[in-house]
């Protein structure tokens, strides 16, 4: 390996940084708290902020009367705050902001009796917080799932439509979807609700691809951004890997490749990266030594010949004309039968 290279906006959002730095402060304040989920999809952060005291739970019903409780970055649904507020339990929001944006967005639409459409997975905790916002939102995954619903909406085309999308999908799911509404609705509000930090964080990865012969993506494999992070890789890069921190790296995997390219999702730490990056610096630095090592023992072993020298050589063919000799050059020596003497003076 020769080069390598890291994507500049590789490791934690803002959303993600604002979500741990207020865990860290709360914590620092008081010695139990709740979150509901995992705050972050990474388990080193996870695991750190357990042994500061933070507790994880699945749903408000674990969580005792009046305990403080921070609400991560995925965000969570109406009924949730609710609950936290008849328990009398302080609440640190730190619900992305993006995330919040679109919190608003459908419930402003569902109080208008507009139909929500979200773009994304049904089972990501941020798509089922921006749904307990609004009544009766339809969730899909891609254009074909949402083609299905379309073929029965066309019944009443002037219905209201209020499309979202989840902050980490990406564009190739999300534009055939948005076109796909303009063309079949006719009362369509759309909004683009993919994060530019996203965006960019993809446009990043897929041109270093394309640069490079192997690709790693460093990030929890629950991460759904890190996942989508992968499928652009290997869309322009034969060889991708997905690994969690630097341990799981192995290199041998990337030693014969010219050039290795690094990015990482939102969720990852910058001490990870790190890791990671001096991991494969190590390789490149060995390879280089024996690179320059070999070269050294390939130019020690060839001899270099100036006029006037006096050498010995080994014999390695006779012919009526000339002998051929092997003195250690890059050339065979071809002594003429008129210029061979036996004489040793």
């Amino acid at each position: 390996m020769k080069k390598l290279m890291v994507a500049k906006s590789a490791g934690f959002c803002f959303g993600v940084s604002r979500s741990v730095k207020m865990a860290e402060e709360m914590l620092a304040a008081e010695q139990n708290c709740y979150s509901l989920g995992e705050l972050i999809h990474n388990d080193d952060v996870v695991q750190h902020l357990r042994s500061e005291g933070l507790t994880v739970v699945d749903g408000p019903e674990q969580i005792p009367q009046g305990a403080s409780v921070i609400i991560r970055s995925h965000g969570e649904g109406k009924e949730v705050y609710d609950r936290l507020a008849a328990m009398g339990c302080p609440v640190a929001d730190a619900t992305c902001v993006k995330v919040a944006k679109i919190h608003e967005i459908v419930k402003d639409a569902s109080d208008r009796g507009r139909q929500v459409i979200i773009i994304g997975a049904p089972e990501h905790p941020e798509v089922r917080a921006i749904a307990g916002w609004c009544i009766g939102a339809k969730i899909f995954r891609n254009e074909a799932e949402l083609t299905v619903f379309l073929e029965e909406w066309k019944e009443n085309p002037q219905k209201p439509v209020t499309l979202v999308s989840q902050t980490t999908s990406t564009d190739r799911i999300w534009t055939p979807c948005r076109e796909k509404v303009k063309k079949e609705c006719t009362n369509a509000e759309i909004f683009d609700t993919i994060c530019n930090a996203t965006c960019m964080r993809q446009s990043e990865a897929q041109s270093l691809a394309e640069q490079c012969e192997a690709m790693i993506v460093i990030g929890d494999r629950k991460s759904s951004n890190t996942t989508r992070l992968a499928e652009l890789c290997r869309a322009h890069c034969p060889l991708v890997y997905n690994i969690s921190r630097a341990e799981e790296l192995d290199r041998r995997k990337v030693s014969g490749v010219a050039s290795v390219g690094i990015t990482a999702g939102a969720s990852t730490p910058g001490w990870i990266i790190k890791e990671v990056k001096d991991k494969m610096s190590e390789e490149m630095n060995n390879a280089m030594e024996i690179e320059e090592s070999f070269a050294d023992m390939l130019e020690k072993s060839i001899k270099t010949l100036n006029t006037g020298d006096k050498v010995t050589g080994v014999v390695t063919g006779i012919t009526a004309t000339e002998v051929n000799v092997d003195l250690g050059t890059k050339h065979a020596g071809y002594i003429p039968v008129s210029e061979l003497t036996d004489d040793p003076t």
